[in-house]
């Protein structure tokens, strides 16, 4: 009987490293660089139009319309002066547009928290069903309604004065007492009990503890209001229709009917009129975005 010798044993073959793509930290790094120009991209986008508006109303006639003169040269200030003088009553329409602006995005503001923070906190018979018919009138076209409303208002003599755009936003709306439910819904119940502990009731706890945790929410929602209402020219167009009511979009609109060939004008009132919003926004913008993403937190 033979013997066999043993089979040697085969040395295994060294492990080879798997392949794990880039580093996390170029991986990040290059998820970083394509966000912040896509940021820089769509940033550019939006404004640019206005950067043109700008130039446009520094320059002079003879160069209105020259596409290498984004920084012009000369600069004039001519526009300006002459949009004074085609509008005399320019401060009146400034004075026109802050009052319905301010008081409309203060009263949305405050009716609008108070109905958010009744859907998000206080249980009734039906509150499913009524934020439902809130959210449903969202759908509904501002053109469906305007009909009825206006004859509302002519019935009650409210026709060329600022009461029918100013009125109806003391009562709230939908999508602000959405935001500001969802809001309210971040916020711990135990805040609310503690007040109570101490003694406060309802109103105190609401003016008291809620709404000042709330500011971002009032910010964002303010900020987003107050444009909406400094730049609305379809609803102001159908109720102020006496001159001495109109707002800055209605004086800037008679500029393109009148004086078709002044451009300088017409962009020079459209810089003026933009120019509030833009210094607004770059003040509160951190606050305005920490306001929207906590107000979609909650479901």
């Amino acid at each position: 009987m033979t013997v066999t010798e043993p089979l040697a044993r085969v040395a295994p073959a060294p492990p080879t490293a798997p392949d794990k793509g880039p580093h996390p930290v170029t991986r990040r790094r290059a998820k970083a660089g394509a966000y912040h120009t896509a940021m820089t991209v769509l940033v550019v986008l939006y404004i640019l139009p206005v950067l043109w508006a700008a130039s446009m109303s520094l320059r002079t006639d003879a160069n209105m319309f020259d596409a290498d003169q984004l920084i012009p040269h000369p600069i004039t200030f001519e526009h300006y002066a002459n949009l004074f003088a085609i509008l005399p009553d320019f401060g009146r329409y400034v004075g026109n547009t802050v009052l319905i602006a301010v008081v409309g995005t203060a009263g949305t503001l405050l009716s609008s928290s108070l109905a958010g923070y009744a859907l998000a906190r206080f249980t009734f018979p039906g509150r499913r069903a009524l934020l439902m018919v809130i959210l449903l009138t969202l759908m509904v076209p501002a053109q469906v309604t305007l009909i009825p409303q206006y004859v509302i208002f002519r019935n009650l003599g409210w026709i060329d004065t600022p009461l029918p755009i100013i009125v109806p936003m003391l009562f709230g709306s939908a999508l602000p007492t959405f935001f500001f439910r969802q809001f309210f819904l971040t916020l711990p119940r135990e805040l609310e009990d503690a007040a109570a502990v101490d003694g406060a009731g309802r109103w105190r706890t609401f003016f008291s503890v809620m709404a000042p945790l709330a500011g971002p929410a009032y910010l964002a929602m303010g900020l987003l209001t107050f444009v909406q209402l400094w730049n609305s020219f379809f609803v102001n167009s159908i109720y102020l229709q006496d001159q001495s009511q109109w707002v800055l979009t209605q004086a800037l609109q008679s500029l393109v009917g009148r004086y078709n060939s002044q451009y300088g004008e017409i962009m020079a009132g459209v810089t003026l009129v933009s120019l509030p919003i833009i210094v607004g926004y770059i003040f509160v913008q951190r606050w305005v975005v920490r306001g929207i993403a906590f107000s979609g937190v909650a479901n």
